[in-house]
């Protein structure tokens, strides 16, 4: 994978306060932390086209560059966390965390849909179900993205995660079984139910029975 740089100043200002002055300046603040670091940094707003190029992926190796006072060193890294400003949506801080080159670790890769599946062409539906897969390799190791081509699944097809190509060196974390994709049989339309027919009334008799007609008349007699 690609490894970016990035420049950064050691920082000796804390608080809410000078993080704003940071900001209204040319600095974001951040921090750097792992097994024998925790530093806090400044970096310059201009060093953040790098992580912009990679939408301030979690799984870009950085290889930071960290100067005092007196010296510099340099860092391998792994962005962890990052903030957004809830009125701007700028960044106003940054978190990495320290890796070693020689230690795998455990991160998250988005999946990337490649094709039309045949069953789609028929009328079929794609549905997707994960989005990132957890795997495990060393830091030099980590793909920006793997592709799960979908080409051939038909209607009733799906794709595991233990079908997925992997790049070498990297292993899975999720759940062997667990569904990536599958293609769906198009809804059926529901079936218009014709509404039944009106039941007719029983005529209602106005004319008396004959039986009656005979009574009346010998009354009448």
């Amino acid at each position: 994978m690609e490894e970016i740089k990035i420049k950064a100043l050691a920082r000796e200002e804390t608080g809410t306060s000078e993080a704003k002055k940071l900001r209204r300046s040319k600095f974001i603040p951040g921090i750097v932390y792992g097994k024998d670091i925790n530093t806090l940094i400044k970096i310059e707003k201009s060093e953040l086209k790098y992580l912009k190029a990679h939408h301030f992926s979690e799984n870009i190796l950085i290889n930071l560059e960290i100067k005092n006072k007196e010296n510099s060193q340099n860092i391998p890294v792994l962005l962890k966390d990052y903030q957004l400003s809830p009125l701007t949506e700028e960044i106003i801080h940054l978190d990495f965390i320290k890796v070693s080159l020689e230690e795998k670790v455990a991160v998250e890769v988005p999946l990337e849909i490649k094709g039309v599946p045949k069953g789609v062409k028929t009328g079929g539906v794609l549905e997707r179900i994960l989005w990132n897969l957890k795997v495990e390799c060393l830091p030099k190791d980590i793909p920006e993205s793997i592709v799960v081509d979908v080409s051939e699944l038909d209607i009733g097809d799906s794709i595991h995660v233990e079908d997925l190509v992997l790049p070498s060196g990297v292993i899975a974390l999720t759940e062997p079984k667990e569904v990536v994709v599958t293609v769906l049989a198009p809804m059926k339309e529901e079936e218009v139910v014709p509404e039944e027919e009106a039941v007719e009334e029983p005529e209602v008799i106005k004319e008396k029975p004959k039986e009656e007609k005979e009574s009346s008349k010998e009354e009448e007699s």
